[in-house]
């Protein structure tokens, strides 16, 4: 065998193994990171699944439980007791009428019934019907001698389930107080904002398989495998079955299995995910089961191994690449050996062959370098630099080379730009203005002209473009040397107004203070001159003097009433964003004292009835007082809050950033709770700053307050806003961020300008954010940044902790 080929074997072998050590590791990275993603995903899934079961549980707990208050409510014995004693005349039961209104978010109906299972009395009045099976749960609650709750029925085109609590009269069962739900609230309630993926979803179904919560309507009532196998009857339900059976035995786990989804208009078969848990009722118990798309799950980790294959695909081919270059090189060295040894009869001649092939290499590497050292000059300019091919007309065709300049300014591919011609980029030139540019180069050979190109995103840069022409290979080329000039056109721009704005101002004083002046001194301000008065040159110098200083006087006081004007105006819109800011804040009032409130109408109720019924004792009545002072107490601590947020001490002190942020994210909790979103606070390192406090919680109550209202706009469920406190050596910085998903860059520049606001008309001042700038940079003397970030928006704050701006040291 010879020796070429050996090589070449032993060359082909190396990049066999090469390739298979890359796909196996590939494989078991891919592995690796799949399993830990879908046992990390499988974990949540249970997690949300338990936590469902848990609130289901929670819920009737809640709802049993108050029943049992109910019937140990003073109000209620009496009313029950009046009802007794009249033998079954009609008796008004307001405390369940009151419990009907409390409740009827979570409850549809409150009835107390007879041991007959009649209804006694019904709120709301009209639904005075029970389900077919009233009395059948009227027994078991009779046999049970204690609270119950009753199997899931079908009544008017509705699931419901009843929670039954009986009522004691002289140590006999006299009546069965109970509520009917419907699983529909339920369902919204906790089951329905359960979303996982785009298409994942929560369900509930009942212990024996029958679904009784379903986002696809039509399904529920029906028993779930039995339902899959009538509409797709070819398919093989084994994993299903084998997973609703394990639920039905009121176990709890995640399973893998093939389903469709019901939301899928071609009825695909997929491979799904799907955690499910018991929710214990009483003795009976539902299946929670929360899915998830399987694929969904797993995309970005394929996506991820097929960059990481690419890559080492890339790697590899560069590698056989060199592998074949070495080969080649010692392939070529193998054959001007055997032409040496050939060549020994010709010693002359292959010296001077020698010769030749010395100088050759040494053009070889002389054109080289020349060619690297072009390549580097042609693009170490930082101006943009394009050569063009001309046709016979004068017009120009594909670029013949362009700098890396160009294209990245242009932001195109170098390939797709050279395809293109000048034409295609430029938005003031055409064909005829390019045919006498080419003229004009004939006889000037350079020329300078404005332009404006199009980047690929279709934006505009005005440039200076400097052309030549020159020879190259008998043809005709061009050569174009472009320069952004969008800051000198923007300068020239912003120079024109400040002149124009300039003169109007000189021209406006000089007016006012002509206006002021005697007629004989106004000279300076027209072009006519009084030809019949003559004054020596030092007149007219002191003259001239006098006038110029008569209008910087002037200047002055129309400067001072400038600054007044502008007080007055940044005074206004302050009064303004603190009236904004009041109105939030007694919203947040009022929630928190409806709890409050709510606890001393009822401490007053207790001091009706106890009273009424000669039961009011000084130690109990000593005991209602103490816990209604405590409330109001609560209560004047808010108000007082409230005063020290908009009456500010006059004197600065140092203050702490976690106290301050603290005391004042106290008002929003309810606002917080009531929207629901979780506010986390994260302390690095406490600081403290020297200023007025109640204007920096003025600054933090601004911004998380935007930042609830973009989330009540933007996100519908797990809404969050992070306030990070880090302390340096020589500041403070406070992050505060939402995940409401961001704001457009077109406009994320201008919210901290007066009266901008993105709310609807009615909505917003446009003064929150404006004032809290302003608090930040004059009374803190320090920065406010606002960026979008990942979920939404981050507005940072840094604040010198000595109080005043480092940068004026």
């Amino acid at each position: 065998m010879k020796k070429g080929n050996m090589d070449l074997y032993i060359l082909m072998g190396a990049i066999f193994i090469c390739v298979i050590m890359i796909l196996s590791a590939s494989y078991m990275n891919y592995k690796s990171v799949q399993d830990h993603i879908i046992a990390k995903e499988q974990q949540q899934l249970l997690t949300i699944s338990k936590s469902i079961s848990r609130s289901i549980e929670r819920f009737f707990s809640y709802q049993s439980e108050n029943l049992k208050i109910i019937t140990k409510n003073r109000s209620f014995q009496e009313q029950f007791r009046n009802y007794m004693l009249s033998n079954g005349v009609d008796t008004r039961f307001n405390s369940l009428e009151d419990y009907y209104i409390i409740q009827k978010d979570n409850i549809d109906k409150i009835q107390l019934l007879s041991l007959e299972a009649k209804v006694i009395e019904t709120y709301p009045d009209e639904e005075l019907s029970t389900h077919p099976k009233i009395n059948e749960d009227v027994q078991n609650v009779l046999t049970r001698k204690d609270a119950m709750i009753s199997e899931v029925y079908f009544y008017n085109g509705q699931f419901y389930i009843k929670i039954f609590e009986p009522i004691f009269y002289d140590s006999k069962i006299e009546a069965i107080l109970c509520t009917q739900i419907s699983l529909d609230k339920i369902y919204q309630q906790f089951v329905k904002p359960i979303r996982v993926g785009e298409k994942g979803y929560a369900s509930v179904k009942s212990k024996n398989g029958i679904l009784l919560m379903h986002p696809k309507k039509e399904d529920i009532g029906k028993n779930v495998m039995k339902a899959r196998r009538e509409e797709f009857p070819d398919y093989d339900w084994y994993e299903l079955e084998k997973l609703v059976q394990k639920q039905k035995n009121g176990e709890s786990g995640v399973g893998i299995y093939h389903s469709i989804w019901y939301q899928d208009k071609n009825k695909k078969r997929v491979k799904k995910f799907s955690a499910y848990s018991p929710a214990r009722l009483g003795a009976e118990f539902w299946i929670v089961t929360v899915s998830m798309d399987y694929l969904e799950m797993t995309q970005f980790i394929r996506y991820g191994t097929y960059k990481i294959l690419a890559f080492n695909f890339i790697i590899l081919l560069i590698f056989i690449s060199g592998m074949f270059y070495i080969y080649k090189i010692k392939k070529d060295k193998r054959q001007l050996e055997k032409e040496a040894s050939l060549s020994t009869k010709v010693n002359q001649l292959n010296k001077e062959l020698e010769k030749d092939i010395e100088e050759r290499k040494s053009l070889e590497k002389e054109l080289i370098r020349n060619k690297e050292k072009y390549e580097r000059l042609f693009n170490s300019g930082s101006d943009c630099t394009f050569v063009l091919n001309l046709d016979q007309n004068n017009l120009p065709t594909e670029f013949l080379e362009v700098n890396s300049k160009a294209y990245c300014s242009l932001h195109y591919d170098k390939a797709a730009l050279l395809k293109m011609s000048y034409l295609d980029i430029s938005k003031d030139s055409n064909a005829q203005k390019f045919k006498n540019m080419v003229e004009s180069l004939k006889k000037d050979k350079m020329t300078i002209f404005e332009d404006t190109l199009i980047t690929s995103h279709g934006k505009f840069i005005p440039v200076e473009i400097s052309a030549h022409l020159f020879q190259l290979e008998n043809q005709l080329k061009m050569i174009l040397i472009s320069r952004d000039i969008t800051n000198k056109k923007i300068q020239e721009e912003a120079l024109k107004r400040s002149e124009g704005r300039f003169r109007k101002i000189i021209h406006q004083v000089a007016s006012e203070i002509s206006n002021g002046l005697p007629q004989n001194q106004i000279n300076i301000y027209h072009k006519e001159k009084n030809t019949s008065t003559y004054y020596s040159d030092v007149e007219n110098k002191n003259r001239i003097a006098l006038e110029l200083e008569q209008i910087n006087i002037k200047l002055e006081e129309m400067f001072q009433k400038e600054v007044d004007e502008n007080k007055k105006k940044e005074a206004l819109m302050i009064y303004q964003s603190r009236l904004a800011a009041m109105g939030e804040m007694i919203g947040n009032i009022a929630h928190q004292w409806r709890q409050p409130l709510s606890g001393l109408g009822l401490i007053f109720s207790n001091i009706e009835d106890a009273y009424q019924y000669e039961e009011l004792t000084q130690e109990y009545l000593a005991q209602l007082m103490e816990r209604a002072k405590k409330l109001i107490n609560r209560m004047s601590q808010t108000i007082d809050d409230f005063r020290y947020f908009f009456n500010p001490k006059r004197e600065e002190v140092c203050f702490s950033i976690r106290e301050n942020i603290e005391s004042t994210i106290d008002f929003l909790q309810e606002h917080l709770r009531l929207h629901q979103i979780q506010l986390n606070m994260h302390v690095i390192k406490d600081g403290f700053i020297f200023g007025h406090a109640n204007q920096y919680s003025q600054v933090i109550f601004n911004i998380v307050q935007n930042a609830v209202d973009a989330l009540i706009e933007k996100r519908l469920y797990d809404r969050t806003i992070d306030i990070s406190i880090n302390a340096h050596e020589s500041v403070v910085n406070v992050e505060i961020e939402d995940n409401a998903k961001g704001m457009d860059e077109a406009i994320i520049g201008r919210v901290f300008e007066a009266h901008f606001t993105t709310k609807g008309k009615g909505k917003g001042t446009g003064l929150g954010l404006y004032m809290s700038k302003v608090i930040i940079e004059k009374n803190f003397h320090g920065k406010i940044y606002i960026d979008n970030r990942k979920e939404g928006v981050c507005i940072s704050m840094i604040i010198p902790r000595n109080g005043a701006d480092e940068s004026e040291g």
